[in-house]
């Protein structure tokens, strides 16, 4: 890639300067350079003018023009370089062998009767400048000169006839060396006073541009550029009285409120860093806290299990021994003893629920892949759960595609993920509704690898969950619904749990509902674990 020159403010603005001062009086000083030629050649002209008029005066005085034609010199009163000779028409061509150019002035003479002289500047063998005048005369002067001999009085050769025929030409030849000398002389001073006002003006525009223009602008620059190494207690010192002094101001004032919020961010800085120290000792106890806590609830699962199980077996060998037996003090027993066993019950599912979380979280749970049915394992979760469904006349619908492979994965964490996610819509699902259980095997459409994956999905007819709370739901101890959650119990963490554990088996769990129309629950996971892995899932999170 090509880079492009940089050039300073100040070399561009001299040199734009220099350049149109240059311009400027060259153009001016051409203007008078061509104009004073012009004033030369002009008076050069008239001079040579004059002195044919005075000649064909003398000679029509004298008749001169009867005679036959010679080689005439000038006076010498009329000063050297000057050659003045008549041509009769019999010598045009002998005329025009010396100097071919005459012949395209004979030519015009001939032709334009009305065309009295001819004026041009020309060089001869030497490469000196001279100056030729060609004069016509034509017949109707010859006869106003034989007139004016005889009558005694001075014609005049300013309106030739028309169709007048050329009799003779008068040329006149110039050598001026001193005009030459004074337009040389004349063009030295106006080359050397173009110079003097060429190097005065660019003289004037380098200090106007320094000093006005470009002072003020270093001073801005090298503030800025102090500004960027982090020092804000400088200020631009520029005292022009114009745009550049406000504009300094204004910098000046821009420095002073970045030079206060500044100070400002840094109090609020230190300020933060005391929080953040705070708020981190504080994590660091509650990580500690949280760690302990579920340390010991993983620890003395067998300790709060124990005594519940025990309450809920000899619950059910007293309930057993009041069956046959009637009367009001019995039913009043067996309701009792019910009571005691749903209560103990839910007790028993309540602290499992908290001792696999604590489990999850305290990173005590361990993954044993094993063979695994699918259709086997969906079928004995729905016979487990049909009893309680049957009770709201609720209908469990199983569809599971043929061949499906056996899977590598643990098969008491799957059956865990599915029996809740089975028995959560079965809670939200209102009599005579309907519960299905699909299974198949497809590409998720958001998974980077193009492998195949197990997809159980849960569908349900309940009240569905509305978009915004379809992650929430997720969450420990949520509950959309109370009045449903206060009619067939629950703590909470059936999903919370559902979560953790499909993460665990590198799946991943996904919601499609909208209220009044169900809810799917989804469940993905791939066809094998993937042990090189650890526990870390393979398909991308959705949650937030």
């Amino acid at each position: 890639m090509v880079r492009s020159v940089r050039i300073s403010l100040a070399t561009k603005c001299q040199l734009l300067f220099g350049a149109a001062v240059i311009l400027i009086l060259s153009a001016a000083l051409g203007v008078v350079w061509h104009r004073m030629q012009l004033l030369v050649d002009e008076g050069q002209q008239e001079i040579a003018r004059q002195l044919a008029s005075a000649w064909v005066d003398d000679k029509i005085q004298l008749g001169a023009f009867l005679q036959p034609v010679e080689r005439i010199e000038p006076p010498t009163e009329l000063g050297e370089g000057m050659t003045l000779s008549l041509i009769d028409k019999e010598d045009f061509d002998l005329a025009v062998v010396h100097d071919p150019t005459l012949d395209s002035v004979i030519e015009i003479f001939q032709m334009r009767p009305e065309r009295q002289d001819d004026f041009r500047r020309k060089r001869d063998l030497h490469g000196q400048a001279y100056y030729r005048y060609v004069r016509a005369i034509r017949k109707s002067d010859m006869a106003h000169i034989q007139g004016g001999v005889a009558a005694g009085f001075k014609p005049t050769l300013e309106a030739p006839g028309f169709a007048d025929p050329l009799e003779k030409i008068l040329l006149i030849q110039l050598h001026a060396q001193l005009p030459a000398r004074q337009l040389m002389l004349n063009r030295v001073y106006l080359i050397a006073g173009g110079l003097l006002a060429c190097l005065l003006a660019i003289g004037t525009f380098w200090f106007i541009t320094t000093k006005l223009i470009l002072s003020p602008l270093r001073v801005l620059r090298e503030t800025a550029e102090q500004v960027g190494r982090g020092d804000l207690n400088i200020r631009a010192e520029v005292t022009t009285g114009d745009e550049f002094q406000q504009l300094a101001d204004v910098f000046n004032d821009m420095l002073t409120t970045l030079k206060k919020n500044t100070d400002q961010l840094q109090g609020i800085n230190k300020s933060l860093d005391l929080k953040l120290g705070e708020l981190a000792e504080t994590n660091v106890a509650l990580y500690e806290a949280n760690k302990i806590k579920g340390e010991f609830l993983a620890n003395v699962s067998h300790e709060l299990r124990t005594p519940l199980n025990s309450i809920v077996g000899f619950a059910e060998v007293l309930e057993e021994t009041l069956i046959d037996r009637t009367g009001p003090v019995d039913e009043k027993r067996k309701r009792y003893i019910a009571n005691i066993i749903l209560s103990s019950r839910r007790l028993l599912d309540l602290i499992n629920d908290l001792l696999d979380l604590a489990k999850i979280e305290a990173g005590r749970i361990e993954i044993n892949p094993s063979p695994m049915s699918v259709a086997d394992t969906l079928e004995g979760l729905l016979n487990l759960l049909r009893p309680q469904a049957s009770k709201r006349d609720i209908e469990l619908v199983l569809r599971v595609t043929p061949n499906i492979p056996i899977v590598q994965t643990d098969a008491s964490k799957y059956q865990q993920i599915v029996f809740n996610l089975l028995a959560n819509a079965i809670k939200f699902t209102p009599e005579r509704g309907r519960v299905t259980l699909a299974a198949a095997v497809m590409n998720h459409p958001n998974s980077p690898a193009d492998e195949p994956m197990l997809r159980v999905s849960i569908q349900d007819t309940g009240p569905g969950i509305p978009p915004e709370d379809q992650q929430r739901v997720f969450d420990k101890f949520t509950q959309l619904d109370p009045s449903v959650t206060k009619t067939h119990g629950g703590t909470g963490l059936g999903l919370t749990i559902s979560k953790e554990l499909a993460d665990l088996l590198q799946g991943q769990i996904e919601i499609e509902s909208e209220p009044g129309h169900g809810a799917t629950f989804i469940l993905w996971t791939p066809m094998a674990i993937n042990t090189d892995t650890g526990n870390a899932p393979l398909m991308p999170s959705h949650r937030p």
